[in-house]
């Protein structure tokens, strides 16, 4: 199925296979009404970008190991040395090619002279040369000669020509003093070129004009000679390596202290940036500083400065903000042109309509004409969080909180997870969280519709597994549901509140346990009433994926605009309705061996009565 531009979104689907899962699907409808079809499994991508109230410093994940990551444009303030016009004309310049020299004017040593490439230049004319029977310049032809210039410059790297001259360069004893004993001349130099398999002598102009070379530069490359081989003596080590050789056990110091540092990539963007974060413990790099002033102060060293240390941090491609994947990338895109008019105007035109489409289903509940909720992740939450140093090099527990609004009661619940209970985010958690909430709070006597507003995470919102679920929901309780999408990058939403509110709540907490997110969690909020919480320990995650088809169809929306079409599928016959889905998950999972030795060493930190939790954990 095609769609023009002033659709949102593009639905397709291939056939289902034995298990009553379909092959391939595109799964990209912005209204998805779960009447009586199911619709396919999608993979596991990257998710929406979310909104800009709940941008979260706990948007990343804990497991940095196996992550597959592209390379993105080069961070700034980073110097490149390849880049610098000083270091691509000494390429040029070693390479042969014309470059720009150095000039001075005045006080100021200016890169603006132009220097020609390198060409042969005329052969030895000298009536010397013709008549020695040592020197045999007059034997060689232009031929040879061009031969002998294109190897030296196309063929040959720098140091390969250094040893070609001091091969061909012999370096003697005076044979004629015309001076005194203080005279400067240190000797006398005899050259030689190859003239097919023989080395014939040549004079000293023969030699630099068939190469193209200065007598400075054959004189120092001949002086600095072993045995015919340049030799690296004359190296100069510039000020910088001086600093880090003096101080290379700070360096050292400095290396390991971010080496020890727990890291964690981005949690909505793993794809698109290789920066890693630090636990959102910190406030500000300055935090980050003052710890590490106090780890050199522990091992007797001293600590290097702020400059160096930033320089530092920042070549580690780290951050302490997390990337703020809530800001739109097409109208950031249209603010710097990158974005064609009519594009940004669509997109302005589907970010209405869904605003518009989400006004109007919210009067519809205020009505009671059909019940209508919003649901997102929270940012990873860590545990334990405890004010002791110790607690910045040690791996946590990771907890997650997803959350459901009901947009007129403003009842809210909370489902916590830890990760010892279930250790991978799957379509499976989520859809068993929606499907607990709508079965115990979503089903009337009038069963009126029920509309769901989320972002377009694929993993958690948009899957054949919660399509599948919400399809058996509908045919078992007779009640429509309906799954609408924000668009990408406007994804503002009531739940997002719920998260920002348990944020404050939890500045300056100690967090013990998993637990106490639930606890923190119900006084976040006085007002109608309390946030609901799921605890950890209840069991609601369910292994939805044995769910089979039925015979009855989806229905889809491309367009808030547009009307309800037929999602195409195979017809499934004599599929049974699932009644009682067998639970995922059969016992707690184990986390790393690592993580689990340290938070065995944070327990000396923590409270008496936590440490049987932290002992039983299964690793």
């Amino acid at each position: 199925m095609e769609v023009d531009d002033n659709m949102t979104r593009n639905v397709t689907v291939d056939s289902c296979n034995n298990d009553g899962n379909v092959d391939r699907i595109d799964t990209n409808a912005h209204t998805i009404e779960h009447c009586h079809e199911p619709t396919s499994e999608n993979s596991k991508d990257e998710d929406e970008n979310k909104s800009v109230n709940n941008q979260d410093n706990g948007e990343i994940l804990e497991d940095v190991d196996n992550v597959e990551i592209n390379v993105g444009r080069t961070r700034r303030l980073k110097s490149n040395e390849k880049e610098w016009k000083r270091t691509k004309n000494k390429k040029l310049r070693m390479e042969g090619k014309s470059y720009l020299g150095f000039s001075r004017l005045g006080d100021k040593i200016l890169q603006n002279k132009n220097r020609l490439a390198r060409c042969i230049k005329p052969t030895c004319d000298s009536t010397f040369c013709r008549k020695s029977k040592m020197r045999h310049c007059e034997t060689f032809l232009e031929t040879t000669r061009q031969q002998i210039f294109r190897e030296f410059w196309e063929c040959m790297n720098w140091d390969q020509r250094k040893v070609f001259v001091c091969s061909n360069v012999i370096k003697a004893p005076t044979f004629r003093k015309t001076a005194n004993e203080n005279s400067r001349r240190k000797g006398s130099y005899s050259y030689s070129l190859n003239n097919n398999t023989k080395t014939l002598k040549v004079c000293r102009k023969m030699f630099l004009n068939t190469l193209d070379l200065g007598y400075k530069t054959v004189q120092e490359w001949v002086n600095n000679g072993s045995y015919g081989m340049y030799k690296e003596t004359g190296k100069r080590i510039n000020v910088k390596e001086k600093i880090v050789l003096r101080h290379k056990a700070h360096y050292t110091n400095l290396e390991t202290f971010f080496g020890e540092l727990p890291k964690l990539p981005a949690h909505y963007c793993r794809k698109d940036t290789m920066k890693l974060y630090l636990e959102p413990i910190f406030q500000n790099l300055s935090d980050v500083y003052k710890l590490y002033k106090t780890y050199c102060h522990d091992k007797n060293v001293e600590p290097l400065g702020r400059k160096v240390f930033n320089k530092t941090f920042y070549a580690h491609n780290l951050s302490i903000y997390q990337p703020k994947k809530d800001q739109c990338n097409i109208c950031f895109a249209y603010k710097y042109d990158n974005v064609s008019e009519d594009k940004y105007k669509s997109h302005l035109d589907r970010k209405e309509k869904a605003r518009k489409e989400k006004i109007k289903d919210k009067a519809a509940a205020e009505n009671n004409h059909c019940i209508v909720v919003t649901m997102d992740l929270q940012g990873v939450k860590l545990a334990p969080v405890i004010p002791a140093s110790k607690v910045y090099f040690k791996t946590k527990l990771s907890c997650h909180n997803f959350t459901v609004y009901n947009l007129k009661t403003r009842d809210v619940m909370c489902y916590w997870f830890s990760e010892d209970e279930n250790n991978s985010l799957v379509s499976s958690t989520f859809a068993s969280c929606i499907l607990d909430y709508l079965e115990r709070y979503c089903i009337t006597e009038s069963k009126i519709p029920i509309i769901l507003y989320s972002d377009g995470c694929n993993y958690q919102n948009r899957n054949a597994v919660l399509a599948n679920a919400l399809l058996n929901f509908s045919i078992v309780t007779e009640i429509e549901v309906f799954q609408k999408y924000l668009e990408p990058g406007h994804t503002q939403m009531e739940c997002d509140s719920v998260h920002s509110t348990i944020e404050r709540k939890l500045r300056n907490k100690e967090i013990h346990l998993p637990s106490d997110y639930s606890t923190i969690t119900r006084e976040a909020r006085t007002n109608p009433k309390p946030y609901e919480e799921k605890k950890p320990h209840d069991p609601v995650i369910t292994d939805i994926k044995s769910i089979k088809y039925s015979d009855h169809k989806i229905q889809v929306k491309l367009d808030f605009d547009s009307d309800y079409c037929d999602l195409p599928s195979r017809p499934k016959v004599g599929i049974p309705v699932i009644m009682q889905y067998p639970p995922l998950l059969k016992s707690r999972c184990k986390i790393k061996e690592e993580k689990y030795k340290h938070l065995q060493e944070l327990l000396e930190d923590l409270p008496k009565d936590t440490h049987l939790f932290y002992n039983n954990l299964l690793h």
